[in-house]
């Protein structure tokens, strides 16, 4: 895990919010630890340009995302939302119906 990195979106860097995390086993090389980070609301925009990503360790991520941790040991390829109790809700999609939109700036793009 020492020198695991993971891809994290640079909103959910620079706001030091993860709201969903994605597991998945094609990894890039062996520093690669599959791990996926999201602020939660990433639209296909930001998914689609890698200049919107940036690489972390893994220990940087549970300093964000304490609760990280808890599912380091996983291998199951899925996604997972950190919901406000405290918890992580696995399911099959990137997307978190019962996630409020949570940015004020793109609220005020939205009707």
């Amino acid at each position: 895990m020492e020198n695991k990195m993971a891809v994290i979106t640079k909103r959910a860097y620079n706001a030091r919010h993860i709201g969903t995390i994605q597991y998945t086993n094609e990894c890039f090389d062996d520093k690669d630890s599959g791990w996926r980070l999201f602020y939660g609301d990433e639209d296909d925009h930001v998914l689609d340009r890698m200049e919107c990503f940036r690489i972390i360790t893994l220990k940087e991520a549970m300093e964000i995302l304490p609760e990280l941790e808890s599912l380091i040991n996983n291998t199951k390829c899925t996604y997972y939302h950190f919901s406000e109790d405290g918890f992580f809700n696995e399911s099959d999609s990137f997307e978190s119906y019962d996630t409020q939109e949570t940015d004020p700036f793109l609220k005020a793009f939205m009707k």
